[in-house]
């Protein structure tokens, strides 16, 4: 299955798809240190973000989610591409830190069409859903 967005920062990877059905801050919901996410209560708590594609619906958090998306990069935590429904200007700063791609803007959901574990192949935008 192929899924075309926009295209906010380039590059091309494949790696396996970490989903989350809401939106995702690096502040106070990942450990730049180990790259697990810290989310209380949640199925995906624990779960390691690093070498991963993020997939959720946008970002929320403060101008300092950079500074420890950063720190992952540095720890070698960080994840390899982002891919939400629509992006909001701290998680595209994030991925311009990181210098990973980033996409949005599907014409369908890639938080409902995407699970865990699937493995993504993301060029200029466009999404390949192995199954």
């Amino acid at each position: 299955m192929k899924l075309k967005g926009r295209e906010i920062n380039p590059g091309q990877v494949s790696g396996q798809a970490l989903v989350l059905d809401a939106p995702f801050s690096f502040i106070g919901e990942f450990d730049p240190q180990t790259g697990q996410l810290v989310l209380e209560g949640h199925p995906l708590n624990g779960q390691s973000l690093a070498g991963k594609v993020l997939v959720c619906p946008s970002g929320k958090g403060g101008t300092i989610a950079p500074f420890i998306a950063y720190q992952a990069k540095q720890n070698g935590t960080a994840p390899i591409a982002i891919v939400c429904e629509q992006v909001d200007p701290m998680l595209c700063e994030c991925a311009l830190v990181l210098d990973i791609p980033m996409a949005d803007s599907f014409a369908q959901s890639p938080v409902q069409i995407l699970e865990t574990g699937q493995t993504v192949h993301m060029s200029g935008g466009e999404l390949t859903i192995e199954e």
